[in-house]
């Protein structure tokens, strides 16, 4: 998961794709244009009869020069920009091209990916993208970085909200917690063990999760007030984790009754 800001200074999470997500499905959309690309070799040649085999060389060689930038250049900028940074191939891996602050691919941006990339990928067979992706942090390509683009994935998987009840020892304590000053990553890897613990099964790896477990607490202590009461450091992270979101279900179902009022208020006043 990588932080993007953007212009408005408002922080993303966008996680971005992966090289062999982003492989498949450009090697997707390269065999759906050589499909196109055939299809003309093929209408032409029924349509012209024997004229391929009179023409001039030259004409043939620009023919085939203007079928190949059509069907390889020209139509995945006219794809990428209609549909925002997307192509059948992306659409198939649920990946799109954004730019790096996370704002909608602009025919600009289409049009240095799509004239860079040609070489990039035809030239190199391949290699140079996939040379680049593997040392940038984003998956970039050569097109990526000159635009300033890269790949986000737009299909998540869905994440089961946990239901782990705060421990009946510290329902006291967390009432009068106070827990607003947990920093947002450290409540991640938090958030992280505690879903590994609910799947994980018996034998080394549970020694491990609670001496995790352990050096979390640790961290999680100084910023909490006051003290819990004497605990393991599971039940402590559990509690901390169950009341923090027990009070954001309270503070959204406080906010959803304000708007749902509101709202009757409006609908229920005289026109003027």
């Amino acid at each position: 998961m990588r932080t993007v800001i953007t212009g408005e200074a408002v922080r993303l999470e966008l996680p971005p794709a992966s090289v062999a997500v982003r492989g498949t499905s450009l090697l997707i959309d390269l065999a759906l244009y050589m499909v196109v690309y055939i299809g003309i070799q093929l209408l032409f040649g029924y349509y012209s009869g024997q004229v391929f085999q009179t023409m001039d060389p030259a004409m043939y060689a620009a023919f085939s020069l203007s079928t190949v930038v059509l069907c390889f250049v020209i139509l995945p900028i006219t794809i990428e920009t209609l549909s925002r940074g997307r192509s059948v191939g992306r659409l198939i891996m649920g990946v799109r091209i954004v730019r790096d602050d996370g704002g909608t691919l602009r025919l600009r941006h289409a049009v240095i990916r799509g004239l860079i990339g040609f070489p990039e990928i035809f030239m190199t067979f391949g290699v140079l993208p996939l040379f680049c992706g593997m040392i940038n942090a984003r998956g970039k390509r050569l097109g990526d970085m000159a635009a300033g683009t890269y790949g986000i994935l737009v299909r998540q998987p869905k994440v089961k909200p946990m239901m782990l009840p705060v421990p009946q020892h510290l329902t006291s304590w967390t009432q009068i917690a106070d827990l607003g000053r947990i920093p947002d990553p450290l409540a991640l890897r938090i958030s992280r063990l505690l879903r590994r613990m609910e799947t994980t099964g018996r034998g080394d790896n549970l020694g491990v999760l609670h001496r995790t477990a352990d050096q979390l607490a640790d961290q999680l202590r100084p910023h909490i007030s006051p003290p819990p009461p004497p605990s393991s450091s599971m039940d402590f992270l559990i509690a901390v984790m169950a009341e923090r979101r027990n009070r954001e279900y309270r503070r959204l179902r406080r906010q959803q009754d304000r708007t749902g009022e509101l709202s009757r208020r409006l609908h229920t006043l005289p026109y003027s």
